[in-house]
C-alpha cells in the first residue's frame, strides 16, 4: 500500500496546478521574441540613411557639410564618381563619413573604395601614381581631378606660441566638384609691366578652385583678350599710360569697360596713378588723401592703429560678400579711404568700413606721429568699394590697401584671401565664392578660472559624497521605521 501512495503522489498533478512550468514558457517566448525585435530594429535602423542615424558632436561639425557644400551637391546635374585610393583596414573615419555625406546630399555622386594592393595600375589611368595613401580621385565624366591626401591637413599658425592641426578636405572636395561640373573656366588676367606685385600662390588655387584661371598679361605687347572676364591690377607702382604713351593702356581700359568688362584693383597711397584714378572717376570712386588710422582699439591690430581690422559693410547690389563667413577677419595694412560721390549712371557701395573712430593723416607716409592732428580727416572711411555702371553693365572694385593679398598673413588672416575669392567669385557672374573654413581636429581646452576650479573641486570631492551618503541614511531609516 506504501508503494502505491507513493506512485501516486508521484503521479498527482502538482500542487501548483503547473503554473511554474507555464511561467517558465511565457518567459522564455517573451524573451525569444524580444532578440528578434532587436533584430528587426538593428535591420531597419542599418537600412536607413546614416545622416538620420549619426549625429556630428564634433565642435567644429567635422563630420557634417557646410551649406556650401550641400548647395554645389544638390545642384549637380551630372553623375559624379569619387574613388577613395586606400588600403582596406587603413581607411580615414573623417574621410568616409564625409563621402557618405556627400553621397546622401546628391544622387548623383557616388563613391567607391579602390585598394591598391588590390588595384594597382587603376590610379595611373588618371596620372595619380604618386600620390598619398588616402588620396581622393574625383571622375566627373568629362574631366577628373587627383585630391593629394598629404592636402587634406593643414596647420594653423594662428596662435603664436601654438600651432593645432586644421581637417581641409571638405574644401578641396567641394571646389573640385564645382569646377568639374560647373562648365568652362573664367578667365582672369593680372597686368604685369606697371611695377605690380605679383599673386601669390595661395591666391591662384584659391582661384582656380573656384573655377577662375588666373593669366598674366603685358599691355605693352598685347590687348586685353576677348575671353577676359576679370582683369586684375594688384597695386601698380606706376600709372598706366594715356594717349601720350608708347602704348594707350587707358583707351584700353575704356574700352574693355565699355563692353561690360569687369576690373579688381588694389592700390597703395604711396603711388601716384592720375590715368587710373581717372578711369575709377567715371564710376563715382576717388581716393581720400592720406592714410586711414583708427582710433577704436577694437578696429585695429594690437599697438599698430595703422593695421586695420576692417566691418564687412551691409550690401544689397553686390554679390561679392555672399558665402564669406563674416566673422573672419580682414588685416588691412597702411591703407587708404575709398571715398563714392553720387553718379546717376553708376551703382555704388561699400565693402569693407572703418568704424567712426577713424581718421586718415594727410601726411600719408610722411606723418610723424599716429596721433589726430589738426587737418587731418574724419572717419568713417570705404576700405573697399564695388560699383557697375548701368549702362553697360562694367564693374569695378576697388580695394585701398596694397597688402590684401599676402601669403604670410593667410594662416592667421584667413579672411584677405577669402574676401578677395569673393570679389573675384562676383565679378565673374558667380553667385557666391566656393569658400569653406578649415574644420579644426580638436575642441578648444575648457579653461576654468582658479577660484572656481576649488569651488567646483569642493563640491565633487565633499559636497556629493556627503549628499549621497546622507540620503542613503534617510532611506535606510525609513525602511526601519516602516518595517
Amino acid at each position: 500500500m506504501k508503494k502505491e501512495s507513493k506512485l501516486r503522489n508521484l503521479l498527482a498533478a502538482p500542487a501548483d496546478g503547473g503554473r511554474i512550468f507555464r511561467n517558465g514558457l511565457y518567459s522564455t517566448a517573451i524573451l525569444a521574441a524580444a532578440v528578434v525585435l532587436v533584430i528587426l530594429i538593428n535591420l531597419i535602423v542599418q537600412a536607413i540613411p546614416s545622416k538620420f542615424t549619426e549625429f556630428d558632436l564634433s565642435e567644429s561639425g567635422l563630420y557634417t557639410l557646410g551649406d556650401t557644400s550641400v548647395q554645389v551637391a544638390e545642384g549637380l546635374t551630372q553623375d559624379v564618381t569619387i574613388y577613395y585610393l586606400c588600403e582596406t583596414g587603413s581607411e580615414d573615419a573623417i574621410i568616409t563619413k564625409l563621402l557618405n555625406q556627400y553621397a546622401a546630399a546628391s544622387s548623383h555622386i557616388h563613391w567607391e573604395q579602390k585598394d591598391p594592393a588590390v588595384y594597382p595600375t587603376f590610379a595611373s589611368q588618371y596620372g595619380a601614381e604618386q600620390v598619398s595613401g588616402g588620396s581622393l580621385i574625383i571622375d566627373a565624366g568629362t574631366g577628373s581631378d587627383v585630391l593629394d591626401a598629404a592636402d587634406f591637413y593643414v596647420y594653423d599658425y594662428s596662435d603664436y606660441y601654438n600651432y593645432s592641426v586644421r581637417f581641409d578636405g571638405e574644401q578641396q572636395i567641394t571646389s573640385a566638384l564645382y569646377r568639374l561640373t560647373s562648365g568652362e573656366a573664367s578667365q582672369a588676367y593680372y597686368t604685369t609691366n606697371h611695377g605690380e606685385k605679383a599673386l601669390s600662390d595661395s591666391l591662384v588655387d584659391a582661384l582656380k578652385a573656384q573655377n577662375i584661371q588666373t593669366q598674366e598679361l603685358n599691355l605693352l605687347s598685347s590687348t586685353i583678350p576677348e575671353d577676359c572676364a576679370l582683369l586684375i591690377a594688384n597695386c601698380p607702382a606706376s600709372d598706366f599710360t594715356g594717349s601720350d604713351g608708347a602704348v594707350d593702356e587707358i583707351s584700353m581700359l575704356k574700352d574693355y569697360l565699355a563692353g561690360g568688362g569687369k576690373i579688381l584693383l588694389t592700390t597703395d597711397a604711396y603711388y601716384s596713378t592720375p590715368n587710373l584714378d581717372a578711369v575709377m572717376a567715371e564710376f563715382g570712386l576717388s581716393r581720400v588723401e592720406g592714410l586711414v588710422v583708427e582710433g577704436d582699439a577694437n578696429h585695429s591690430l594690437y599697438g599698430y592703429n595703422y593695421y586695420l581690422l576692417p566691418n564687412y559693410a551691409t550690401v544689397s547690389e553686390s554679390t561679392a560678400l555672399d558665402g564669406l563667413n563674416t566673422n573672419n577677419y580682414i588685416l588691412m595694412q597702411m591703407a587708404q579711404g575709398i571715398q563714392i560721390t553720387a553718379n546717376d549712371a553708376v551703382t555704388a557701395e561699400p565693402l569693407l568700413l572703418t568704424s567712426s573712430s577713424a581718421y586718415s593723416k594727410v601726411a600719408g607716409y610722411n606723418m610723424t606721429t599716429t596721433e589726430k592732428e589738426t587737418g587731418d580727416i574724419d572717419g568713417p572711411f570705404n576700405l573697399a568699394v564695388w560699383a557697375r555702371n548701368d549702362d553697360t553693365d562694367a564693374q569695378v572694385i576697388w580695394i585701398g590697401c596694397s597688402n590684401m593679398d599676402d601669403e604670410a598673413l593667410y594662416n592667421s588672416v584667413p579672411g584677405n584671401c577669402d574676401f578677395l575669392v569673393g570679389c573675384a567669385a562676383s565679378l565673374t557672374g558667380q553667385s557666391s565664392g566656393i569658400v569653406i573654413d578649415s574644420k579644426a581636429l580638436e575642441a578648444d581646452q575648457l579653461t576654468i578660472p582658479s577660484g572656481t576650479a576649488v569651488v567646483v573641486g569642493l563640491v565633487f570631492l565633499l559636497a556629493v559624497p556627503v549628499g549621497l551618503l546622507v540620503a542613503g541614511a534617510a532611506v535606510t531609516i525609513l525602511r526601519e521605521v516602516s518595517g
